[in-house]
């Protein structure tokens, strides 16, 4: 295609009035068909040539004008190409990425005037290319963004909309033969979306087309088509291990995929090193065992390159290339370093944790080595990490926490570099940067510790870096585990700063140290309690006394001097959830002077004000302490400022401590109703995204309380179709104790309103469709049309679930339980309760320049009215005898039917004006009830509901016997009249006896009980439930004989009337929910008047639910029972007393039981789960009705209606708002946390009350055994309030009501059985199941309890009865001690690896083998049994070697592992096994062992535990790895420090040092003599030594032997004498008669032996065994029988210094022919006392030196031996 011919055009002024195109837009328009052109289309050629024709034209018209016409023209010739479904380019200037195609088509659109907003919306590739390969197997991932943008003018460059997006995905392959939508998503606008299409590619070529709707602008992009060629080749190597350095040959396990014949193409690079390797793998397959291909090493050391990939036959296919980097090394432990890198990170993004890369190390022997890591940009440092622990050999990876402020959202560039020692160990690596998604932190903290930039491989691991100035915050770490805690990571993979139960960190931070009171202070913590043993106890502390911050697991306290009231600025919350909380001081609150609030926030939210006087403080010198003994704490990060953070910087903050990308995205998204200065709640923009309602006039409130007309507007932002609008729509207050409260809920009345004339002004309902309607208005499917609108502002229940989620709930739960009524059965729409959705509440004004003002008037839940007959769907001319009745506020007597209803008596009127029936002029029954009589005094079918309540009235249970005449009765009336009960008289023979009266408010006295029927007597009343003659009976006794008759009589009358299921239904609801205002107030008798029609319940207005009282304060205790009182003595029910309920619990108590499980089971029929126990199912139906209008409102509204309490608080402080609750007490934002965690312990209780789910025979969570005999008695301790319960079999015994902590005492009957099932329930909420030593159980003994913390079993002092084989425990991560010493009977293993709070445990005395411990923890003491083989202690840093008791099983223990315990000196431990185990020589049991990370120090001792130590020198014993496994190390794993301050031997510190090379001695004391004879050793060291041994240096101080050895038959050899070099004489009885010494050799300071004589004694008289002895070289004497019966000796030598030798001296007293020779060196012939000194020596030669042969044989009594005489020459 020839290019198109286009000139350009000169600038003129802009454009005209009709349209005229600029010089720039005329050019960019040029370009852009230029562009398309490029593109092959059908027929573009044709399109494209006949708009250049056209444009040629426009050109030429008076300077480049065009006329509106004209372009319109154009634009069309332009829709028709980009209709084309364009094939974008690849080249430069195309549409590549779908930019350009939409800049043509954005300009052509915006030329026709240019006026208005202008959108600007593409798709942008951020591949490489359009086009590519896959293969089988491998994700096919498509990244691409939707670029979303807008301009007000063509003179202003575009923005970002930041819209949300409709993508939608299409292929056409072989498969799908047309293009086929196989995926719709929401999708933001200015990210990458990557999304894998590999789940819908079929074999060949595949295109992929992607388009993009926006929500908002509702514009859509020009499609961008992917063209994917799927392949059936495929390799990869999933399991090659890389990060091992190799040695030998490269072995690549291969995953080949491709039955075809193939190629595999294998290239490998290094340093002046290039190698390529082709191999035919013809048709086979690889995909179950892999295809191990072998490349030779490249024989030098190095980091390389292996790339490999598959080609077909003619290489017409290639797969993509596999990449890896690896190590090699050209010697086995050779000194070198290398690092290599694989999965580097494409892209990075900024404020969020990115994976930069996989790396691995190799550093010669070195099992671990150091690296820093540095990462810049623009040569500025922006993180640094030096670790030193970092494991050699090992794949790591290496995540960096990107936290880098900059001036706009460009994206940037960093590099990332290796170094250690200063030598670079990769090449730097640059990544780019996104940084366009702006989750930055609130700028100016002062303390900010961020855990994921740290970990336990840093050199500084055990400092605390304020990421603020990098400065070192001083910290004391108590207990602390490093090997398994400290910067760890959480079960998500999310860095934290883990604490231990039993450790803590003590920060010497003092946030509160200056005063927050009047500066200002934020402080934020991020964190998680988990297994929580207590969660009542603090885990984070800042406070000093009682000022300060407090965190439990349960519980947030903020106090200041003044203000400590628990009820009223505590935050409950749940544990094992992750929160983020930030606390707020903030005096002069948003400029009020004086009005100084504390806001704590929950996950970005307020969920408690408070406020305090200007003369309060908070100043304290706590410092941040971290951890507690009862639960583990994760802190994820904290944040500190010197200021009063804003509610948006708290929620800026929020986000940015969000862990991914796409839920900052997501909550940033949720929270974009703010305008453009970011300070008012936006209408347009909140219309976008949540459900509004309008009305164009002032909502009535407390000050301006008038109705008033307007019209009202209603968007849903899911369901726009159903939008409407009503005109002329009056517009009141709603409520009763609601209109108390400074804002109002609003009623919108359907023509509510009249003319001037009086005269009912009709509203007109207009839907999004156009249709209208007058009477009543459709606001949801489902639910009928409503005459009346109600807007809940819930001022009392700010979390605004209650409503909605309540009535909801209630509905459906009713349907499901089979609850009906005669108009359901007509219509499905047909309610028993309210519908209400969420909504935000606006006023619409108009201002002065006639502009549109849209005031945020909060949060709402919205819905048809209760008081609306139509809300419910009752077809009252179906049904016109419908009765619907209110119960009244604040429960009157006669809304609680306790006094009579005597129609005669003028008590009870109708009052018209209030619609409602009143006792003494109080409202007790609203009658909505349709006509009233002739005289317009009570409605027509009032009788009818008259005659209900008397049934019930009779049958109260609330009645007393009076012992006296009604006189008297009345007598006292002062004192009985508030009792709250009716009497009868008691008194034998009085007229009045049985009577009943009731104190009349009206007459001020007691009046015969009457309902118009006459007075009531009991006796009469009751005489078909009770004997005759009641004669027999105490008052007290035939109160209770009455009170049980009309029980009887409420059972047996009721039914006629009420219907028993739909009240035992409202009864069970009411209760779970805790409703405490619906036994009375906020719940509607209603009846249909037909023949047969029985009275029903429904509910409404249930805000008084869950722990939120009438006052709006979270005070309910998860516990409470319809019949509690609070401390003060106030009922916690609204209505306690209600005859008809409390009869209902008194007769029908069997059917309330099987009510409430009936409607647990259909809570878990309506929760959605399809898995989980009953708990999680029941947790699942809150979650569904409640939490999704928890959730609905974003952070930024939730804040926003915070603050309108702070409003309020501030006009109830200046008096011009009154009310009988403080309103900012009334704030509690979502309440989330503190729900949530409410709800879960309240589904325990009630299911405990009703045996459902936990608590029944088929609980999940349960304590197992088989128990034996007739009964048995079980202790429990429940960890919180509940009915303890045990199954029995099949049957369930429940226990009594217990509160926390608390012993029950439960019986069960056995029945003689002698193998009986006993399971306790619900055992993950007890504490203790009590001591079971004297129990008679058996079998295997099964527990599951998540908070028990103990197990007492066995006994340590007392005779043990139980006897179970097995123990299994399963989720008991807070048990703390087990105790089963003395179960001989249990066997085999027991595993503890979960129970991670252990802290004692004793197994002495049982069977077992093996003790499977945690992995780190609290421990701090374990027995174990006798056949225990296995010692493994990992990570316990308060474990000391005292409290590890071994004594039963030294002996049998085959592997020793112990690594990070501290106080535990495992050298202690083995070396006491060793001695255990001598006996057994190189059979012994110990096999392998490790023991690594100790520091031990010994004194007096050391000698001995090193030669103990040595012994593991021999070749006997092998190593375990960092896993418990054998087989890697061939000899024991010693890696640590021992320090000897003592003399120690040499020998023995040599062996250790060349064995054990990760171990270091540290020797402070002299060299030890090491003797071979022990027998010598003892002598020489108990006489001359130190106890333990003796040094060279104490040898060598030694002048004489004594006769310490004489006589001694012990001593072989003493060779070590040669050390005692200061003995200069040796004494004759030195040795004399030691008959077994072989040889010895003397110290060459010995001149002189003596003499004796043999009979007596003499140096070595007698020695017979001695065979050699190497004579001092200085020696001159050897006096006479010195070597007397020295038969043994075959050679003597005299040294050349020897001058006297005595008689006898060598006389071996009898010859034996083994004497060999002597020799003597002197020169000089030596003394010689008597020939006989040679007798008996077998008469073998003397060799003398040969110059002095003639002197010797002339000599003194030589001559005597001169035939013996020899020269030495000769020998």
């Amino acid at each position: 295609m020839d290019e198109l011919n286009i000139g350009t055009k000169i600038e003129n002024e802009g454009k005209t009035s009709q349209g005229m195109l600029s010089a720039e837009e005329f050019n960019n328009l040029v370009n852009a068909i230029k562009a398309l052109q490029k593109n092959n289309v059908d027929s573009l050629q044709a399109k494209l040539t006949a708009i250049n024709n056209r444009l040629e034209e426009l050109s030429g018209i008076g300077g480049g004008g065009s006329s509106s016409e004209e372009i319109a023209e154009l634009r069309k010739m332009i829709d028709e190409v980009a209709a084309g479904a364009l094939v974008l380019g690849t080249e430069e200037g195309t549409a590549y990425d779908g930019a350009a195609g939409a800049s043509l088509e954005q300009i052509v659109r915006e030329l026709a005037g240019g006026g208005g907003t202008m959108y600007s919306v593409y798709i942008r590739n951020n591949l490489d290319s359009l086009g590519f390969a896959t293969q089988y197997g491998e994700e096919c991932v498509l990244d691409f963004s939707f670029i979303s943008q807008y301009r007000d003018s063509l003179d202003d460059p575009y923005k970002p909309t930041g819209e949300l997006g409709i993508c939608t995905v299409m292929v056409k392959n072989a498969k799908y033969t047309d293009f086929t939508v196989i995926r719709q998503m929401e999708i933001s606008s200015g990210v990458s979306v990557k999304q894998d299409v590999s789940e819908w590619l079929s074999a060949g070529s595949n295109s992929l087309k992607i388009t993009v709707k926006g929500q908002n602008t509702d514009k859509s992009t020009a499609p961008v088509t992917y063209t994917v060629q799927l392949t059936s080749l495929g390799v990869s190597a999933p399991n090659f291990t890389w990060w091992t350095a190799f040695v030998g040959d490269i072995t690549i396990p291969m995953i080949i995929n491709g039955n075809i014949s193939k190629m595999l193409h294998v290239t490998v690079t290094g340093n002046n090193y290039k190698q390529s390797y082709d191999k035919n793998i013809g048709t086979a397959i690889y995909t179950d065992t892999p295809y191990n291909y072998v490349i030779p090493h490249p024989e030098a050391t190095g980091v390389y390159n292996v790339a490999f990939y598959l080609s077909n036959s003619d290489n017409t296919i290639q797969t993509k290339a596999v990449s890896v980097n690896v190590m090699c090394i050209s010697t086995a432990g050779e000194s070198v370093k290398l690092m290599c890198v694989n999965n580097v990170a494409e892209l990075m993004t900024n404020w969020q944790d990115n994976t930069v890369f996989d790396y691995a190390v190799y550093d010669g022997q070195s099992a671990t080595t150091d690296v820093l890591f540095s990462i810049t940009r623009d040569g500025v440092e922006a993180y640094s990490s030096e670790n030193n622990a970092i494991i050699t050999n090992a794949k790591q990876t290496l995540t960096y926490p990107m936290e880098v402020e900059t001036d706009d959202d460009s994206n940037f560039y960093v590099v990332v570099n290796a170094i250690s020692g200063g030598i670079g160990l990769i090449t730097p690596l640059t990544i780019q940067v996104n940084n366009s998604l702006g989750y930055a932190a609130t700028s100016g903290a002062v303390l900010y510790i961020n855990p994921r930039t740290r970990s336990n491989s840093q050199t500084n691991y055990k400092n605390i870096i304020n990421e603020v100035d990098k400065s070192a915050v001083p910290v004391t770490w108590n207990n602390f585990n490093w090997g398994n805690d400290g910067w760890a990571t959480d079960e998500d993979g999310v860095k934290i700063l883990k604490i231990f139960a039993r450790s803590s960190a003590v920060i010497d931070y003092r946030p509160f140290e200056t005063e927050a009171a009047r500066k200002g202070k934020t402080i934020e913590i991020d964190f998680k309690v988990r297994n929580a043993a207590d969660a009542s106890k603090d885990i984070i502390t800042i406070a000093e006394n009682n000022v300060g911050l407090r965190v439990s697991g349960e519980n947030i306290s903020m106090f200041s001097q003044s203000r400590h009231d628990g009820s009223t600025q505590d935050v409950p919350i749940d544990n094992d959830t992750r929160i983020r909380l930030t606390v707020v001081v903030m005096p002069d609150a948003y400029g009020n002077a004086g009005f100084n609030i504390v806001c704590i926030y929950i996950n970005g939210k307020k969920n408690r004000q408070y406020d305090y006087e200007n003369n309060d403080y908070f100043r304290n010198n706590g410092k941040i302490v971290l951890g507690n003994d009862y639960a583990n704490l994760y802190l994820y990060g904290l944040r500190v400022y010197d200021s009063a953070l804003t509610s948006e910087a708290v929620q800026k903050n929020y986000i940015n401590q969000l862990t991914t990308t796409e839920e900052k995205q997501a909550e940033k998204d949720a929270n974009n109703v703010l305008d453009g200065e970011g300070v008012n709640i936006d209408f347009d923009a909140t219309k976008l995204l949540y459900n509004v309602f309008v009305f164009d006039k002032p909502f009535p409130n407390l000050m301006n309380p008038s109705g008033v007309g307007g019209n009202l507007n209603v968007y849903f932002k899911a369901r726009p179709e159903k939008n409407f609008t009503v005109n002329d729509v009056l517009c009141e207050g709603q409520g009763t104790s609601s209109k108390k409260y400074i804002e109002w809920n609003m009623r919108y009345k359907l023509n509510g309103l009249k003319d001037a004339s009086g005269n009912k002004i009709n509203s007109l309902v207009t839907y999004a469709d156009g249709t209208t309607e007058s009477k009543k208005v459709k606001m949801f499917d489902g639910v009928p049309k409503a005459n009346k609108l109600t807007a809940k502002k819930n001022w009392a229940s700010s979390m605004q679930d209650h409503k909605a989620g309540a009535v909801s709930a209630y509905n459906d739960l009713a349907k499901a339980t089979g609850i009906q009524n005669e108009s359901m059965s007509a219509d499905n729409e047909v309610r028993v309760a309210v519908y209400q959705e969420p909504f935000i509440g606006f006023s619409k004004s108009v201002n002065d320049e006639g502009q549109d003002v849209y005031t945020c008037m909060g949060e709402f839940t919205f819905g048809p009215d209760k008081g609306d007959a139509a809300c419910f769907g009752y077809d009252t001319e179906r049904f016109p005898n419908l009765i619907s009745v209110e119960g009244s506020d604040n429960a009157p007597l006669g809304a609680l039917f306790r006094v009579p209803w005597n129609v005669n008596k003028s008590y009870w009127a109708y009052n018209p004006d209030e619609e409602a029936f009143q006792y003494n002029d109080t409202n007790c029954w609203d009658f909505g009830a349709g006509e009233l009589n002739a005289d317009g005094t009570e409605p027509l079918s009032a009788q009818k509901w008259i005659d209900a309540y008397n049934k019930v009235y009779v049958c109260s249970n609330r009645i007393r016997p009076f012992s006296g005449t009604l006189a008297e009765l009345n007598a006292q009336v002062s004192t009985l009249r508030s009792a709250g009960y009716e009497y009868w008289i008691a008194k034998a023979g009085d007229a009045n006896l049985y009577n009943l009266y009731y104190f009349e408010a009206a007459e001020g006295r007691f009046i015969p009980s009457d309902t118009g029927s006459g007075q009531i007597n009991l006796k009469t009343q009751l005489k078909d439930y009770l004997n005759s003659d009641l004669s027999a009976f105490t008052a007290e006794q035939l109160n209770e004989l009455f009170i049980n008759a009309r029980k009887q009589l409420f059972r047996a009358t009721i039914p006629a009337v009420f219907d028993i299921d739909d009240a035992v239904f409202h009864h069970n609801f009411t209760e779970f929910y805790a409703a405490t205002d619906n036994r009375t107030k906020n719940t509607y008798p209603y009846c249909f008047g037909t023949s047969g029609s029985k009275w029903r319940w429904r509910q409404d207005d249930l805000d008084t639910i869950l722990p939120i009282d009438n006052q709006g304060q979270d005070r309910k205790p998860y516990y409470c029972e319809m019949h509690d009182f609070y401390d003060n003595g106030q009922p916690i029910w609204n209505g306690e007393t209600s005859v008809f309920w409390n009869m209902l619990e008194l007769a029908f108590g069997t059917e309330i039981i099987a009510g409430a499980k009936k409607m647990f089971t259909a809570m878990e029929s309506l929760s959605g789960q399809s898995s989980g126990t009953p708990y999680d199912k029941v947790y699942g139906f809150y979650k569904k009705y409640f939490l999704g209008v928890k959730n609905y409102f974003p952070a930024t509204l939730v804040n926003a209606d915070a603050k309108r309490y702070e409003i309020a608080k501030i006009a109830y402080g200046n008096g011009s708002y009154t009310n009988d609750t403080d309103p900012i007490t009334q704030s509690h934002g979502d309440f989330f946390s503190a729900e949530t965690a409410w709800v879960k312990k309240r589904i325990m209780y009630i299911m405990s009350k009703y045996n459902y789910g936990l608590f029944s025979a088929d609980g999940t969570d349960t304590v197992i055994v088989r128990a034996a005999g007739d009964l048995i008695d079980y202790e429990i301790t429940p960890a919180f309030d509940m009915y303890p319960a045990i199954a029995n079999g099949t049957s369930i015994v429940q226990g009594a009501r217990t509160k926390a902590g608390q012993v029950c005492k439960m019986t069960i009957d056995l029945g003689g059985s002698a193998d009986q099932q006993n399971a306790i329930q619900a055992a993950s909420w007890l504490l203790s199941i009590g001591d079971w030593h004297k129990k008679n159980v058996s079998g295997t003994m099964v527990v599951r309890g998540k908070r028990l913390t103990e197990l007492i079993l066995g006994s340590k002092t007392d005779s043990v009865a139980i006897s179970i084989t097995g123990l299994t425990l399963s989720d008991c991560g807070s048990m703390q001690v087990v105790l089963l010493s003395n179960i001989s009977t249990l066997q085999g293993t027991i595993d503890f690896s979960a129970c991670l709070n252990m802290r004692k445990i004793y197994a002495d005395g049982t069977g077992l083998s093996q003790i499977k411990l945690p992995e780190g923890g609290g421990l701090e003491l374990i027995e174990y049994p006798a056949g225990n083989k296995y010692l493994t202690l990992r990570n316990f840093p308060v474990l000391t070697a005292e409290n590890v008791i071994i004594d039963q099983c030294a002996t049998v223990i085959t592997d020793f592992f112990i690594t990070g315990c501290p106080l535990l000196n495992p050298m202690d431990l083995l070396v006491s096994i060793l001695s255990a185990q001598a006996f057994q020589g190189i059979d012994h049991a110990l096999k392998r062992i490790r023991a690594v990370g100790f520091d031990a120090t010994y004194t007096s001792n050391g000698s001995q535990i090193l030669d103990m130590l040595g012994t593991l020198t021999d070749g006997t014993y092998e190593g375990l790895n960092s896993d418990g496994l054998a087989g890697e190390d061939p000899y024991p794993v010693l890696d640590g420090k021992i320090t000897v301050k003592a003399n120690t031997y040499e020998d023995t510190v040599n062996a250790l040092r060349e064995r054990f090379t990760k171990l270091t001695l540290v020797i402070d004391g002299a060299w030890y003599i090491r003797f071979a004879d022990n027998a010598v050793k003892n002598i020489v060291v108990n006489n001359w030594g130190d106890g333990v041994g003796i040094t060279k240096e104490q040898a060598a101080k030694v002048t004489t032997l004594g006769n310490k050895f004489q006589g001694n038959s012990e001593i072989v050899e003493f060779n070590e004498f040669q050390y005692f070099t200061e003995v200069e004489v040796l004494p004759n009885t030195a040795f004399d008669q030691c008959r077994n010494l072989t040889n010895i050799t003397l110290p060459n300071s010995i001149s002189s032996i003596e003499g004796g004589s043999w009979k007596e004694h003499a140096a070595f008289r007698y020695c017979t065994s001695l065979k050699y002895i190497d004579l001092p070289s200085n020696l001159e004497k050897i006096g006479s029988t010195s070597f007397f019966g020295c038969t043994g000796i075959c050679r003597f030598i005299l040294p050349s210094s020897i001058i006297y030798i005595g008689e006898q001296a060598f006389n071996r007293n009898v010859d034996l022919g083994t004497m060999e020779y002597f020799i003597i060196k002197s020169t000089i012939p030596p003394q010689l006392s008597n020939a006989n000194s040679f007798d008996h020596t077998d008469n073998c030669p003397i060799y003398v030196p040969d110059i002095s042969l003639e002197s010797y044989k002339s000599a003194t009594n030589w001559s005597k031996l001169s035939s013996r005489l020899k020269p030495l020459s000769s020998l």
